[in-house]
């Protein structure tokens, strides 16, 4: 995506906003995907860079040791007019061009790809819908791996955080998780609070006690962080919190605090295996003073969990069909829906 002075970040996880520009404007542009890794690398097979055929290139396939040569060698394949698979590292015939790390990864690279089926892709994520990619396996040029395609690469929408609190931690969360990548999204009762996010170009969002606000969406790409010293705050909001189909939810607090929330949200009918669900204290750094730290720890956890439920590869059966529209539909609920008789109290979703 573009940065905030409209520069496109060129080591970014989502290259097809990049592809496309380039082709609506007339530049031919290609979509180069990991198919296969030979030994170890920190990139999942399906990871992607976007070059146009004057070699400007968004995404990474290594630990930026290759990516140059990548754009080069889409350059020409461009003259050449075919689409082409290439090894680089172990095995590769590329002497020049090695993985510190002693591995090697295949390469396709689609010079074919079209407008239509970007755009297909991209207007499925951004209603926040998985999505799907044919990518072909030419005949190999350097290519030796044994992964035989053609392949399918899935999409799935931006990882999102949702965080409601009062003070440090819930600013430095919002603020690291934008960092990260994370569409963030931060609700608070204070004006501090809500300033400080909102200064960093995050959307924020008022809690009213009266339970008048606007509505958020949690769908399964959505994390949910409740940063709340004063825990009554969280009373009307996790009931409904647990109900949606967010891939992580943690609350601060301290091992004895998490037994009193789990004795209130038993009294009020919540399941076991609902309240389960919750991660508290939030984060994997245990004992962490401070709010920067505190935020790391919780975003690592958030970062963890996202993994786990991906998976180690972004490739995916080729014979399986497209997720059905609004597999990940979102799941909406309305702060109005605060309820009756929980003064002091807000509800957020």
């Amino acid at each position: 995506m573009k940065n905030s002075e409209g520069h496109w970040e060129i080591f970014d996880d989502y290259v097809l906003d990049f592809a496309l520009e380039n082709m609506r404007n007339g530049v031919r542009t290609a979509i180069v995907t990991l198919v296969e890794v030979d030994g170890s690398s920190p990139w999942r097979p399906g990871a992607q860079m976007a070059v146009t055929e004057t070699g400007q290139w968004v995404g990474y396939l290594s630990g930026g040791c290759i990516e140059r040569a990548v754009a080069a060698e889409v350059c020409n394949a461009f003259a050449k007019g075919k689409p082409r698979r290439v090894r680089y590292g172990r095995g590769s015939p590329y002497l020049d061009i090695q993985l510190p790390c002693g591995s090697a990864i295949e390469l396709v690279m689609d010079i074919g790809v079209t407008i239509e089926e970007l755009a297909r892709v991209d207007g499925l994520l951004r209603q926040r819908k998985e999505a799907t990619l044919a990518i072909p396996d030419p005949v190999q040029s350097h290519g030796t791996g044994t992964s035989v395609g053609p392949f399918l690469r899935r999409y799935l929408p931006r990882r999102r955080l949702a965080v409601a609190g009062i003070g440090p931690v819930t600013v430095q969360l919002a603020r690291l998780a934008r960092t990260s990548g994370f569409d963030v999204l931060a609700a608070a009762p204070d004006e501090a609070t809500l300033g400080a996010i909102s200064d960093s170009g995050i959307k924020t969002l008022p809690i009213h006690l009266s339970g008048d606000g606007a509505g958020f969406e949690i769908d399964a790409r959505t994390a949910v962080v409740l940063a709340f010293h004063d825990h009554e705050w969280e009373t009307g909001l996790l009931p409904r919190i647990l109900k949606s189909d967010a891939f992580y939810i943690g609350a601060m607090g301290s091992v004895r605090t998490h037994q009193l929330r789990i004795e209130r949200l038993k009294a009020d009918g919540v399941t076991a295996s609902a309240i389960g669900r919750i991660r508290s204290p939030a984060g994997v750094l245990s004992g962490t003073k401070g709010a920067t730290d505190i935020a790391i720890s919780i975003l690592a956890e958030i970062v963890q969990e996202e993994a786990r439920t991906i998976g180690p590869s972004l490739l995916v059966d080729p014979d399986a069909r497209e997720p059905t529209p609004g597999k990940l539909m979102e799941t909406v609920t309305s702060l109005a829906d605060c309820p009756a008789g929980a003064p002091g109290r807000s509800d957020w979703h």
